[in-house]
């Protein structure tokens, strides 16, 4: 039918032939008229109601299918856009967490430059969806991807955005073995704020320690060893 269609319009622009009349006219630039000019007969305006009344039908047919239109299918067409504008901003989310897993909100709001409003609206859909995973540590809350590491071991890398656990970790890691006062010793922090550190690593089951009768050695796991190795470089 599409091919029909087509050879039908080639036939008639080749059979149809425009005929022009003899003579012509000349075209000169406007001049001001002396004399009021005439608006009478072919220059008259004419109003709406003037029009023959299948223009004016005609019209009034369209405008109300337009907006009939507009009624209709504007709040679908207006939802998609939405939806649309919605799913960059989730993208973007899902995105930065995937590439720093352990981040917080404020890390997400500073670095995506999405307000918190928006971005907790957006989590609370992903989590939904079951796309990212919250891990609470007290006040804190670390978001991940969902799947891959073990939730767990996704404790660590909210350990890694967390500065002072961060430099707790790097310590044992690079030196096996470690005791609390020595911990708190490079670090230059008091004993009992290490420990409670330390308290929550054993909770987690990210460190080990065995007791030599005098003090306590800290070691890392060898799964949290390799995630803080692999963030390391």
């Amino acid at each position: 039918m599409k091919y029909v269609s087509i050879l039908l319009l080639l036939f008639l622009v080749c059979t149809i032939h425009a005929h022009a009349a003899p003579g012509g006219y000349i075209v000169e630039p406007y001049s001001a008229q002396p004399e009021p000019a005439d608006t009478s007969g072919a220059d008259g305006s004419e109003t709406f109601w003037d029009q023959p009344l299948w223009i004016q039908v005609s019209w009034i047919i369209s405008l109300l299918a337009a907006g009939l239109g507009a009624f209709k299918f504007g709040p679908f067409i207006l939802g998609k856009v939405k939806v649309i504008l919605q799913n960059k901003n989730r993208t973007a989310l899902l995105t930065y967490i995937g590439n720093n897993p352990g981040c917080t909100l404020a890390n997400l709001s500073k670095n995506t430059g999405i307000n918190r409003g928006t971005a907790k609206y957006h989590l609370f859909l992903l989590i939904i969806e079951r796309k990212i995973v919250r891990k609470k540590d007290g006040k804190m809350s670390y978001l991940f991807t969902n799947g891959g590491v073990h939730l767990e071991m996704k404790q660590v890398y909210g350990y890694i955005m967390n500065p002072a656990k961060r430099k707790i970790l790097d310590i044992i890691i690079s030196h096996p073995g470690i005791t609390n006062k020595e911990i708190a010793e490079h670090l230059d922090l008091d004993r009992s704020t290490v420990y409670w550190h330390l308290r929550q690593f054993l909770e987690k089951n990210l460190v080990v320690s065995r007791w030599d009768g005098r003090n306590r050695h800290y070691f890392l796991l060898p799964e949290v060893e390799h995630i803080l190795k692999k963030c390391q470089n």
